[in-house]
């Protein structure tokens, strides 16, 4: 009886130090997926920035700005 409890304490801890050591994994590629879409948005948003700053300048050099 008590090999038996043994036993059964053993393969639960095994399984919960598997599930442990898959959680670490998934963390760890979540957060280089999550830092990669970070840089992305991170040039996303200076490419829409650099468009509207040369759309000003273009609209000024083509006269806009005159009275």
């Amino acid at each position: 009886m008590q090999t038996e409890g043994a036993g059964q304490l053993e393969r639960r801890i095994i399984a919960l130090e598997m599930r442990n050591a898959v959680d670490d994994v998934h963390r760890a590629n979540v957060a280089t997926r999550l830092s990669a879409i970070e840089d992305t948005l991170k040039w996303l948003v200076r490419l829409v920035i650099g468009g509207i700053l040369m759309a000003g300048v273009t609209y000024a050099m083509q006269g806009g700005l005159a009275i």
